[in-house]
């Protein structure tokens, strides 16, 4: 893959990514991979047991040895609850990212997640091969939203584009979303271009 391999572990602030292990099947499958209202817009079918999480856990891995994709816990480092699962998939110049968050009560740092993964997308935009990250979400979800508070643009609808199996559905919708530079272009970090695009904003509704 070029020699592009992302960290295993990262800390920022109260957060922690790293890959999956074995153990986290329990939490896995209760907190996301399990939880209809997690999967119901996802291309995967919800999970019906702990060993079809520990499966998917061992998928996770293979990506790590075989650098084809790279999954990580997203987890309140201090007490080690699982909030969310993040999954990159480069084919360079691009590369795929995908976001599950949890929707549990004790399992949701929604602001302390969001500046982490806005901290991941800087660093992976900063690396010389890489030039696109693209993500997408059902319309009817609720995931489009996040993407534009992460920075993402939306570039459009992709008409029966994946399979909606917790919906029963064959081949559904989705919206594409995108950050890109060009080859050697240095963006500013995301948190000062949102907070730019805010004012200009208010400046013209203003």
């Amino acid at each position: 893959m070029n020699g592009f391999f992302p960290p295993r572990v990262i800390e920022i602030g109260e957060i922690r990514l790293r890959p999956f292990v074995d153990a986290d099947a329990p939490d896995l499958f209760h907190v996301l991979l399990g939880d209809p209202a997690v999967t119901e817009w996802l291309p995967l079918a919800t999970h019906r047991s702990v060993d079809e999480s520990r499966a998917f856990i061992r998928l996770c891995e293979l990506g790590w040895t075989s650098a084809t994709r790279f999954t990580w816990a997203l987890e309140d480092s201090a007490g080690r609850q699982l909030l969310a699962a993040i999954e990159l998939t480069p084919t360079l110049p691009r590369a795929e990212l995908g976001v599950i968050i949890s929707r549990r009560d004790g399992h949701r740092r929604r602001r302390a997640s969001l500046a982490a993964l806005l901290k991941l997308i800087d660093w992976l935009m900063a690396q010389p091969p890489l030039c696109r990250l693209h993500a997408y979400c059902a319309p009817q979800g609720g995931a489009a939203s996040t993407m534009m508070r992460l920075g993402f643009t939306l570039e459009g609808q992709l008409k029966n584009w994946e399979p909606r199996p917790n919906r029963g559905l064959l081949a559904g919708d989705a919206l594409l979303f995108a950050i890109t530079r060009a080859p050697g272009e240095k963006l500013a970090p995301l948190a000062d271009r949102l907070t730019r695009k805010r004012h200009d904003m208010l400046r013209v509704a203003a």
